[in-house]
């Protein structure tokens, strides 16, 4: 596992580690708890365990946005839709 680097979003900051090629787990960090993992490939593809899965898309886009990623180009589509 790899820490990515950190993110804030809606107040609130998260820990973004590597724990796969193009997997990552996300982990808030005021309580430590695992909010969920997302996935980029073609699409970001979202787990969420303890936040709103709504959320996690959120953080996993400020994530590859702010290059907390190994993302290496337009595979990951962040329009509307996802």
């Amino acid at each position: 596992m790899y820490i990515k680097g950190m993110v804030q979003v809606l107040g609130a900051t998260y820990r973004i580690t590597r724990i796969a090629p193009g997997n990552y787990q996300v982990t808030r960090i005021s309580d430590e708890l695992c909010a969920g993992s997302f996935s980029c490939r073609e699409t970001i593809e979202v787990v969420a365990l303890a936040v709103d899965a709504a959320l996690l898309r959120l953080i996993a886009t400020a994530a590859i946005q702010r290059g907390k990623t190994s993302w290496m180009g337009p595979r990951v589509k962040l329009g509307p839709s996802n």
